[in-house]
């Protein structure tokens, strides 16, 4: 009895052992766990936070544009801007037309989305007119890149080259560059477009105050998501004009030189000024040059029409036409100018920047300008002499006056020089990037961005 009660007290205690021995083990196998989950977790929080650090660092921005050989202003404008970021440590990859996308196609958007994702953007960049991708029938096909970038956790900036007011898009307007069919259909279609285009973005860039209040009061966008970047401004390289070689073969005459530079098209008011032109040369010894092309994507025979309207007012002697200038090239032509005309005339209905006006402006010559939208700043600035558009008294008029009152011709200068201190590409430069790390510091990836428009 006495040894079968000691058998069993040796049995229980050899099952307590065993018992606290696997609690032992098996506590150490859940902490072993719990330590090795806590070493995980801290670690993809580590990697976590040194790819947030390295994309703030230095982020990738896939930039989608026309771009060179491309020879409109949106790629110029995008060509300047890419090396002005460079300088800010963003890396900067291009998605361009005919490179990795083509205007007028469909696929656009799938081309634009495989160039995003193999490229690892953290942020893709448009620039967008209007008529970016094609005509209005691919184009309305841009908010669905849009979407699809931001599900793929892309972060999109959006800087809108044109903007138009509700109030301009009129019958006469949309005829001028679609078809005039449908007319309603497309202008809810115009005004849909936008506001989905601004809304779901994660920031809107614009280049004045002016597009920004537009947006504001006619389509509803929230202030928070538009931000004024303006222009940038070139600044001319003494390297690149000191070479006068070609300056004899240029001028056949001393006489001052008017210039307009820019693609030459309806809406330009070259008409207006190649008219004026028959009364200037009358009173003043001076030649007038046409420095730029056709634009590239619009079927326009502005070219052909003003070479005839030339010959028909006897005006050869004194009109010349260049074409498509090099960009290499052009500080030769600028140099040589005296005064730069822009007598523009249909941009009274699209409120947009001057992409002529910010390669000219660095050399300092007097500049004479419409009072379009464009050139509001000048404007206030007093950096040019403006005129109203469609006015050509008033063009003649003020011509002469810079031809032959230097005093005048001494202020615009002045003033202009104070106006571009602003403007420089690096300070844009410095204002885009700082707008891609703020971006990259909210985590909100997918916010489609319905917001109140108070907020």
């Amino acid at each position: 009895m006495i040894i079968r009660m000691m058998m069993n007290i040796c049995f229980i205690l050899c099952y307590f052992s065993l018992f606290l021995l696997l609690m032992h083990f098996t506590r150490r196998r859940l902490a072993g766990r719990l330590i090795a989950k806590v070493c995980e977790v801290t670690v993809r929080a580590e990697t976590e936070k040194s790819t947030r650090r390295r994309k703030f660092d230095k982020p990738t921005v896939l930039m989608v544009s026309t771009y060179p050989p491309d020879t409109d202003g949106i790629a110029s404008y995008t060509a300047r801007l890419k090396n002005a970021l460079q300088k800010q440590n963003i890396l900067i990859r291009i998605a361009s037309n005919g490179s990795d996308w083509k205007r007028n196609s469909p696929f656009y958007i799938y081309n634009i989305m495989q160039k995003a994702i193999k490229s690892k953007a953290d942020i893709v960049h448009v620039q967008l007119s209007y008529f970016t991708f094609g005509n209005e029938y691919y184009t309305g096909f841009f908010p669905l890149l849009v979407i699809s970038l931001k599900l793929w956790g892309k972060k999109v900036v959006v800087t809108l080259h044109d903007v138009v007011p509700k109030s301009n898009l009129t019958r006469d307007f949309l005829e001028r560059y679609t078809s005039p069919r449908f007319f309603m259909f497309k202008r809810l279609a115009f005004i849909g477009w936008t506001n989905i285009t601004c809304s779901i973005a994660d920031r809107v860039i614009v280049h004045s105050n002016v597009a920004k209040n537009v947006l504001i009061r006619d389509y509803g966008i929230p202030r928070r998501k538009i931000q004024v970047i303006p222009h940038g401004i070139d600044q001319a390289s003494s390297s690149l004009i000191k070479n006068r070689l070609k300056t004899n073969s240029l001028k056949d005459k001393n006489d001052p030189i008017v210039s307009y530079f820019g693609l030459v098209r309806h809406g330009k008011g070259l008409e207006d000024l190649i008219k004026s032109w028959q009364i200037i040369s009358k009173r003043v010894n001076a030649q007038l040059w046409i420095i730029g092309g056709k634009h590239p994507h619009l079927q326009d025979n502005c070219y052909e029409e003003c070479l005839n309207l030339v010959k028909k007012l006897g005006l050869e002697s004194s009109v010349r036409f260049f074409g498509y200038v090099p960009t290499e090239e052009l500080p030769v032509y600028f140099t040589m100018t005296d005064v730069f005309v822009f007598p523009y005339k249909e941009w009274g209905d699209v409120i947009a920047s001057s992409g002529a006006l910010s390669v000219v402006a660095p050399y300092l010559k007097p500049i004479i300008a419409t009072d379009v939208p464009a050139f509001a700043d000048l404007k206030s600035k007093r950096a040019a002499l403006i005129v109203k558009r469609g006015d050509i008294n008033g063009l003649i008029s003020a011509i002469i006056k810079v031809l032959t009152d230097a005093q005048v011709s001494d202020s615009l200068i002045d003033n202009l020089s104070k106006w571009l201190l602003e403007l420089s590409w690096s300070n844009v430069a410095k204002k885009t990037a700082a707008l891609y790390r703020r971006l990259l510091l909210n985590k909100g990836n997918r916010n489609f961005g319905y917001t109140s428009r108070n907020a």
